[in-house]
């Protein structure tokens, strides 16, 4: 008799152990999938971050020549200052024109405004972009006006994880 009653101890104790990595499986299952989660909320969070921070910078006095509109001409007075390096907090920030993107010809002082890319500063981090109106001043005659193309700033973000 007393190992018919060792027996079903032992079951009893193989059977809660079984519950136990059951459930501890189950827990380590369920906060696996809730941290996954929460990565794509940061990216998510991230993303929204870095677009609005686009938005904030197209409209910044240093830039801005209207709504959604950037000045090319400060632009380029501002591409090669170190004092706006970490000014707004991004890796990369660039502006390109659209319409001849077959051949990328970076604006420089000698070609300024005959080139579609102005890079501001680049460095390594996730892109993200938004459509804007790059305008520069051009002399036509006896006045000055502006004109305006399609562009798109991008801004490198960098992801936290």
């Amino acid at each position: 008799m007393n190992v018919k009653g060792q027996l079903k101890i032992q079951q009893m104790a193989f059977m809660l152990m079984a519950v136990f990595l059951f459930f501890l499986l189950a827990g380590v299952f369920y906060l696996a999938m809730q941290t996954q989660e929460y990565k794509k909320q940061a990216t998510s969070a991230n993303r929204e971050y870095a677009l609005s921070l686009a938005n904030m910078i197209v409209n910044s006095p240093e830039f801005t020549c209207g709504d959604s509109c950037i000045d090319a001409d400060r632009v380029m007075v501002l591409r090669n200052n170190s004092v706006y390096r970490n000014f707004w907090n991004v890796k990369t920030l660039e502006i390109r024109i659209i319409g001849n993107e077959s051949k990328d010809i970076p604006c420089s002082s000698g070609n300024y405004p005959n080139c579609n890319y102005i890079k501001i500063y680049g460095g390594e981090g996730t892109s993200i972009s938004t459509f804007i109106s790059v305008c520069f001043r051009q002399n036509n005659n006896d006045y000055i006006d502006y004109k305006c193309k399609l562009g798109r700033i991008i801004l490198g973000y960098e992801i936290k994880t």
